[in-house]
């Protein structure tokens, strides 16, 4: 029986014809015969972090950077990080109006404030991960539980 195995090649899967591997598609040479399928819209997120990195760049960077500063209470411009977050919410939306971007300027001013901690956060500048810094590098309190 050994003998009639070895004479036909063994296993069915072994004695079957090669299957083609069809290649796949040639991608288009011209940018322009490239089709997106998958559309995307802009977040408020995305449109607040156009304001922030417009603000920095503009005459408003300062008022922005000092409303931003604080990390501790005592160290705000208007006395909580609550209010210097609404406020820095305001400077945002006064810019949208400036720019005519009628979405972003007719947020309400809280919904700016959960957006702009979400940009701060791309960046690793929220207020509690810089309260958390020595020398740049963020150094983890409670015995790492945060």
């Amino acid at each position: 029986m050994e003998d009639t195995q070895s004479a036909t090649g063994g296993s069915i899967a072994s004695r079957a014809p090669k299957a083609r591997i069809p290649l796949p598609p040639v991608l288009p040479a011209e940018l322009s015969q490239w089709q997106r399928f998958i559309q995307t819209k802009r977040t408020i997120n995305d449109q607040v972090e156009d304001a922030v990195r417009a603000i920095l760049e503009s005459d408003d960077r300062e008022r922005y950077r000092r409303l931003m500063f604080a990390v501790h209470d005592s160290q705000t411009v208007e006395g909580s990080m609550a209010c210097d977050n609404i406020e820095a919410a305001r400077l945002i939306r006064d810019w949208a109006k400036e720019k005519d971007n009628s979405e972003l300027s007719e947020e309400k001013l809280a919904t700016i404030v959960k957006a702009h901690n979400v940009v701060l956060h791309r960046y690793h500048f929220t207020r509690k991960e810089r309260r958390q810094m020595v020398d740049g590098e963020i150094v983890p309190n409670n015995g790492g539980t945060e």
